[in-house]
């Protein structure tokens, strides 16, 4: 049986694939421009939050994802940014998504070594599952996780890629 999460998921995935493609050959120090896609009887549009800084372009994203709950059957919302890892600040990419059923949004994050002089852009570790402001283990997270990769292989630009990344 499915859950609102796996389809929702899924969506996750394909909007995490577009921002890890359009991350991989940002110019040093640039960051994703945060964007979202919804979806509405299965009609997918895209909306990117462009501002004077990366917080307020977030934070629009986030007031019009909080919108959306109402208006969309599901959405998912990227950004770039940074979270503490072992004691050192790594850079991530996040990906809040919901569809209509799921109480709360959930978050999918994957960290990533953006391409430098010395050495090329490529991901780092498996994402990583959050609900409620909590990582989830592995085995609680396998399910939604398994759609979030099978979203990120349905990118036809990026299903060739993904694993060349790694």
């Amino acid at each position: 049986m499915t859950s609102p999460a796996d389809g929702a998921a899924l969506l996750a995935g394909f909007v995490l694939a577009h921002a890890v493609w359009n991350v991989s050959d940002l110019p040093n120090g640039e960051l994703l421009v945060p964007f979202a896609v919804s979806e509405v009887e299965n009609e997918r549009s895209l909306e990117r939050f462009e501002a004077d800084t990366q917080e307020e372009a977030i934070a629009a994203g986030k007031a019009a994802m909080q919108g959306a709950m109402s208006t969309a059957d599901s959405w998912a919302f990227a950004r770039d940014g940074t979270m503490d890892r072992d004691g050192k600040e790594v850079d991530v990419l996040s990906v809040d998504f919901w569809s209509k059923g799921m109480p709360e949004p959930m978050t999918v994050i994957q960290e990533y070594q953006p391409p430098t002089k010395s050495s090329p852009f490529r991901l780092i570790g498996k994402p990583i599952l959050v609900e409620n402001g909590v990582a989830q283990s592995s085995a609680a997270a396998k399910s939604v996780l398994g759609q979030v990769l099978a979203g990120v292989r349905s990118h036809s630009k990026v299903a060739v890629l993904w694993n060349s990344w790694q």
